[in-house]
């Protein structure tokens, strides 16, 4: 007996940092995919996203010269599915979408946005200045430098754990 998949596609693993604009015209929410393939891309933010929604994708370590994903500076793409992650212990969800556009395809050239909010404090700052903790969590500045100098201890685990959205 012969099972059938629903992909159009194969699906190659690959770990990487993304933004994505949805909902918000002007804020971009970090996240990281964990797989794609040539028609979508597997991704999981920290709220639930509505299926066949519109959503634009950043890759904020663009490099034309790789193969992956990141060979796009950003993407055009539709929610096709979103659940809750089993882990208790995480409040992400898991997004697939399909890819309509991808940055070198577009017909008018779109600029990214260049600005970015921090996580903990909420100031809008240039993307060239964020500090990152990890490929999802983006820090002005002065938070970063704040954190960083905090001594290890319950407090700073906490803030971590807020940031990266395991708190329950």
């Amino acid at each position: 007996m012969q099972t059938h998949s629903r992909r159009n596609f194969p699906r190659n693993q690959y770990e990487a940092p993304i933004q994505y604009l949805y909902s918000q015209p002007d804020r971009y929410f970090n996240s990281r995919i964990f797989n794609y393939s040539q028609g979508g891309m597997y991704f999981e933010p920290l709220k639930s996203l509505k299926p066949n929604s519109q959503i634009n994708i950043i890759m904020p370590n663009y490099s034309p010269q790789t193969d992956g994903p990141e060979a796009f500076q950003s993407y055009l793409a539709v929610i096709r599915w979103c659940q809750k992650l089993p882990d208790e212990q995480s409040a992400r969800f898991g997004v697939g979408v399909e890819i309509l556009e991808r940055s070198h395809e577009r017909s008018i050239d779109v600029e990214p946005q260049k600005r970015q909010t921090c996580d903990l404090c909420g100031e809008l700052m240039l993307t060239a200045s964020v500090c990152r903790l990890d490929g999802s969590i983006c820090l002005c500045q002065a938070c970063y430098h704040r954190l960083d100098e905090m001594p290890e201890g319950d407090i700073k685990f906490s803030i971590k754990r807020f940031l990266d959205g395991n708190v329950l």
